[in-house]
């Protein structure tokens, strides 16, 4: 066990933490947070803090590849009730990690209700709960000493996932960013966090005890409202208390924030942080594409601290942004692009954060001399942004013959050299056939050196993406009408599932579905709100 840790002693301070989400819960529910949502999900409060508790520690085993009894042991034994109904036993695998993951792609209710009251109250347990849960986190990580890139990875994605709902109260001192999340990741303490931070205007003496483990222990720096004086107070012993005349009366105590250093963040700048939080999200929210998702967090890890190192005048390796994107149709190429043009314009790399998608037909013509026009052309619209070519392949498929791929080839190479300081070029396009592609001209493999591999959907997935679709439109697909589709997908031959088409594919299905929904609900004489919603069994016929 990590840091001397033993078995018994993790389970006590994943325990330990528990009971202080719970007691959150208990505040929520005392002040009437919760009688709406219960009204709809029909559960109390504590069993959907268990819910999403087994949910995340699930999913965060199954990132990291080490779902193994321990874990699964920790998670069914931390919180109250084992609603997930976790055992030891890894033959429900693919069941668990499913509902897990459905969880996980709804709203976090919980952080929902902490934010209102945030705003409401002026107080910050949306910060507090999330730091418990991340304690939780980092707690089971340590029972097999898994904290690696994974481990990191994942627990970023998460923060992004709900940074929306960690903004507290404009007037609180407290931040929780992705600094804060690494030290947090860093700190070799489980039992306390060396950057817990608390200001002075809360009544401490009232909560302290109740919603903040260890307080002794903590490291506190106490940041005084009514100046700009920073008052230092350092460990204490168990039987030492902090000064209590520096904490004046309020709702409840404002905690869990991380010292800044003296750099002052623009208006643009904070603008800038908060887009770039929001396409972050926005890619760790799709569903599937773990590994990508792992490969593009690195490439944007390192583009900061490459960015952190010119600032500080250190010598930076050249970099090259563009990249192959190998996989099969459906897989989400595209979107994710359009993701990456976003997030590379917020990083700086870009001036405006479009993408351009094209093909062969885009870039080559039938006569000589047109080909480069046209290069040239779809190259200019993109710059500023990202060009995406699609079934890149195809240009190098006849080099040799009277086809002027290979001049199209020859011109982006030149074009992208002209404009490399403000254009990112990403190629698409079957494993195996964008090897050849790469090889048909000496200076694409020098450019291209950043791989991201796009692996099929799991049947799973698939199912999560049609619900998605369906939320969209405002419908809900029916159980029993989801393990129909499931079924149909489960019995699908493979030479079927390569034409499939992975999310095409259940687009597909998905409008099929619509349009048997649509051929019954005619035949009602006022289908009520309710039935225009629903999606039935019988409306899953021919989908497939």
């Amino acid at each position: 066990m990590s840091q001397g840790y033993t078995k018994t002693k993790l389970y006590q301070i994943g325990k330990d933490n528990y009971n202080t989400l719970a007691k959150y819960c208990d505040l929520l529910l005392q002040e009437g947070y919760w009688e709406k949502p219960e009204s709809v999900l029909h559960r109390p409060i504590k069993e959907m803090l268990d819910l999403y508790l087994q949910a995340i520690l699930i999913q965060l085993a199954v990132f990291c590849g080490c779902f193994n009894p321990d874990e699964r042991q920790f998670i069914a034994d931390i919180p109250e009730h084992n609603i997930i109904g976790l055992t030891t036993d890894q033959a429900d695998g693919k069941e668990i990690n499913y509902q897990s993951e459905k969880v996980l792609h709804a709203p976090p209710i919980l952080l929902q209700l902490c934010s209102l009251r945030d705003i409401e109250k002026s107080s910050c347990i949306g910060g507090m709960f999330f730091d418990t849960l991340l304690t939780i986190l980092l707690t089971m990580s340590y029972l097999n000493d898994s904290k690696n890139t994974k481990l990191t990875s994942f627990i970023l994605g998460y923060y992004h996932q709900v940074s929306a709902f960690l903004k507290g109260n404009d007037k609180l001192n407290y931040i929780i960013d992705e600094r804060y999340v690494f030290r947090k990741i860093s700190c070799e303490e489980l039992e306390y966090s060396n950057a817990l931070q608390i200001t002075s205007n809360g009544d401490f003496e009232k909560y302290k005890d109740k919603y903040i483990l260890n307080w002794d222990k903590a490291k506190i720096n106490v940041r005084k409202t009514h100046d700009e004086t920073v008052d230092s107070v350092t460990e204490k012993e168990d039987s030492q208390k902090p000064d209590e005349s520096v904490f004046k009366h309020n709702d409840f105590p404002e905690a869990v924030a991380l010292e800044t250093d003296s750099h002052i963040v623009t208006e643009t700048e904070s603008k800038n942080r908060q887009k770039l939080e929001e396409y972050l999200e926005e890619l760790y929210s799709l569903i599937g594409l773990d590994s990508v998702k792992t490969e593009i967090n690195s490439l944007i890890n390192l583009i900061k601290v490459r960015k952190l190192r010119e600032e500080y005048n250190m010598p930076t390796m050249d970099m090259s942004y563009h990249m192959v994107y190998t996989g099969n149709p459906g897989t989400g190429k595209t979107t994710v692009a359009r993701l990456v043009a976003k997030i590379y314009k917020e990083l700086g790399i870009l001036s405006e954060g479009n993408l351009v998608e094209t093909d062969r037909s885009g870039l080559v013509a039938g006569y000589v001399g047109q080909t480069a026009l046209k290069v040239k052309e779809v190259v200019e619209r993109a710059l500023g942004g990202v060009l995406f070519i699609d079934e890149a392949y195809s240009l190098a498929g006849s080099i040799g013959t009277s086809d002027f791929g290979a001049e199209a080839i020859d011109t982006l190479v030149k074009m992208m050299e002209d404009h490399r300081d403000n254009l990112v070029v990403i190629v698409a396009g079957y494993r195996d056939e964008m090897q050849t592609f790469l090889k048909a001209n000496t200076g694409l493999i020098s450019r291209f050196n950043k791989f991201i591999d796009f692996e099929d959907y799991t049947n799973d997935e698939l199912i999560l993406i049609l619900e998605s679709m369906a939320g969209k439109a405002g419908l809900v697909i029916e159980e029993d009408a989801l393990i129909e589709v499931k079924n149909k997908l489960n019995t699908m031959d493979e030479k079927n599932r390569v034409q499939f088409g992975n999310a095409r594919g259940i687009r597909n299905v998905f409008e099929k579905i619509v349009v048997n929904q649509a051929n019954r609900l005619v035949t009602y004489d006022r289908p009520t709100k309710e039935q225009l919603s629903e999606v039935l069994p019988k409306d899953i016929y021919n989908v497939l």
